[in-house]
């Protein structure tokens, strides 16, 4: 069993009969939510081919946010072992991200890391505990840490020595249990660099600008204070230029609901949006980022940290929540922020073009210490901690790719601009009102699209291979569409005018690879409306090809 009961193997009573590896130290990893069990996660590999030490997992109720739990370790194959089995049995270490719950009632040395990026939050933002906790900053805070008068960890990771001057303040007689390790997530994402690439790959941002949406929980979030901004960023960004992707905050999710927290983005997955999953993905997001747009949470903070292009989206009353001296509340106050009745397209081009590298290393840098450094820190106080000596460090351990739900986009609106015998063309997802992102646009719809306003209303449609008399029917049909197109190659369409006309478009990719065969009727549409000499190149985002009309 794994939670539920008592289990019977790899520890309990008689459990050494059952075991097949003969472990000498175990491990419990105290998780309360999925953001602290991801966490934890980016601890384990501490442990790492020591067939000495065996591992399980316990969930410690009380948050708000604890759904999913249960379900996120299962699908680690993590063991899991009842919260009142692991207070009655006696464990060599226990590993936590949270401070809250009740920790004091474990039998094992504890060892406390950072549930984000340091300690920031007013622990009366984060905290399920009542009563007054003004001021208090959690992970720091003196009702945390002790009870009944006993420091309840035996030892506190920090990322940086910033920290323990606040925790001084906070709570001066943990300081000696206090050790400054460096922050064991970022090494990893620096680590992972490399492959940049392949997460954008991954993503499916090819040779387009990646722009990570980053939402931490609560009002002040970017989502609790803009709940229209992802839709607007996914339909108001050109689609061949930008990839958008959310990275929504667990609580979010299991505060919500997937269902719900899907059915609220529903335009914006629509309009080609990447929404990752709330366990992973976010930090291979942020290496295949060129901008981010976020708030006063820890994902933004190391987008900032990664010298990603930054903007901030949050309400603008986040100071209610973080410590004023903390580095995040620094950082807040420094970052330019998204104004949502501007052109948002302006803002990220702005940000792009005029962002200066290295431009918050000082903010940042006073919370993310002893780079490359965390995972050999943290291992000799857990070894130390458990009496055990420690092999060789092990290596870093590589992100998974990140795959996110996406929708399909089979609309969009076309706008074009011709000189020379060059069309160049914007698409943008045909959702929601259009205002005035677009200029003079026509809308270009494919066969398989739901929405019949949309077939009815559409200058062109497409459909993705050949099929005898569809155009025909197609233009019988809506009488409003002026071509019907049928994709028949990767660089070839066959066109039907409403006129009578008949068109072959041929394309020769250019440098940067082939544009989308979709935007050929695009393009051969806004030749016909103001073209004055032959149709000769289409540009499209990065990518331009040479063009034959037949």
């Amino acid at each position: 069993m794994s939670g539920e009961g008592w289990l019977r193997v790899p520890i309990g009573p008689g459990s050494r009969r059952w075991r097949t590896v003969g472990t000498s130290r175990n491990v419990l990893a105290v998780a309360r939510t999925v953001t602290s069990a991801s966490r934890l996660l980016d601890v384990l590999p501490l442990f790492r081919s020591d067939p000495r030490v065996q591992v399980l997992f316990t969930v410690a109720a009380g948050s708000a946010f604890d759904d999913g739990v249960g379900d996120y370790l299962r699908d680690v194959e993590a063991r899991v072992v009842s919260w009142a089995q692991a207070v009655d049995t006696p464990f060599d270490l226990a590993v936590s991200a949270s401070a809250n719950g009740e920790l004091h009632r474990l039998k094992a040395p504890l060892l406390l890391v950072p549930h984000g990026a340091g300690h920031n939050r007013l622990l009366a933002a984060t905290s399920d505990i009542t009563g007054d906790a003004t001021g208090a900053v959690s992970g720091l805070a003196r009702r945390q840490l002790v009870h009944d008068g006993r420091i309840v960890p035996a030892a506190i990771a920090l990322s940086h020595h910033e920290q323990l001057t606040r925790l001084a303040v906070e709570c001066p007689e943990a300081v000696p249990l206090a050790v400054v390790t460096g922050d064991p997530c970022f090494d990893r994402i620096l680590a992972n660099a490399a492959r940049r690439d392949r997460y954008r790959r991954s993503l499916g941002a090819g040779d387009r600008r990646l722009v990570l949406i980053s939402s931490t929980w609560g009002p002040n979030s970017l989502l609790g204070a803009n709940s229209d901004l992802v839709a607007r960023l996914t339909g108001e960004l050109p689609f061949d230029e930008y990839q958008v992707v959310l990275a929504a905050h667990p609580n979010i999710r299991y505060g919500h609901g997937g269902l719900q927290l899907r059915l609220w983005l529903a335009d914006a997955l629509d309009a080609g949006l990447v929404l990752l999953p709330p366990q992973q993905g976010w930090q291979a997001a942020l290496l295949a980022a060129d901008v981010v747009v976020g708030d006063h949470g820890s994902v933004t903070f190391y987008g900032a940290a990664l010298g990603r292009p930054t903007l901030l989206a949050s309400s603008g009353r986040e100071a209610e929540e973080l410590d004023p001296a903390s580095p995040t509340a620094a950082l807040s106050r420094a970052l330019p922020r998204l104004d949502p009745r501007r052109d948002l397209l302006g803002q990220i081009e702005t940000i792009m073009d005029t962002y200066r590298p290295g431009a918050y290393d000082e903010v940042t840098g006073r919370t993310l210490g002893m780079s490359g450094q965390a995972g050999t820190l943290l291992r000799r106080v857990a070894y130390r901690l458990m009496d055990l000596e420690p092999g060789p460090d092990p290596a870093a351990t590589a992100l998974p790719d990140p795959l996110g739900e996406r929708g399909e986009v089979l609309s969009f609106l076309v706008e074009t601009e011709v000189r020379d015998g060059t069309v160049a063309l914007r698409r943008f997802p045909a959702v929601g009102e259009p205002g005035e992102r677009v200029r003079d646009p026509h809308l270009v719809v494919d066969a398989e699209e739901l929405d019949r306003r949309l077939l009815e209303s559409a200058a062109i449609i497409v459909r993705g291979d050949a099929a005898d008399g569809w155009a025909a029917e197609t233009l019988r049909r809506y009488p409003g569409c002026f071509m019907a197109a049928e994709v028949i190659g990767a660089r070839r369409v066959r066109l039907a005018l409403r006129d009578g006309r008949r068109f072959e478009v041929t394309a020769t990719a250019g440098e940067r690879g082939d544009p989308d065969p979709r935007c050929l009727p695009s393009a051969v549409y806004g030749w016909l409306a103001n073209g004055n000499g032959p149709l000769t190149t289409v540009r499209v985002g990065e990518r331009e090809a040479t063009v034959r009309l037949a």
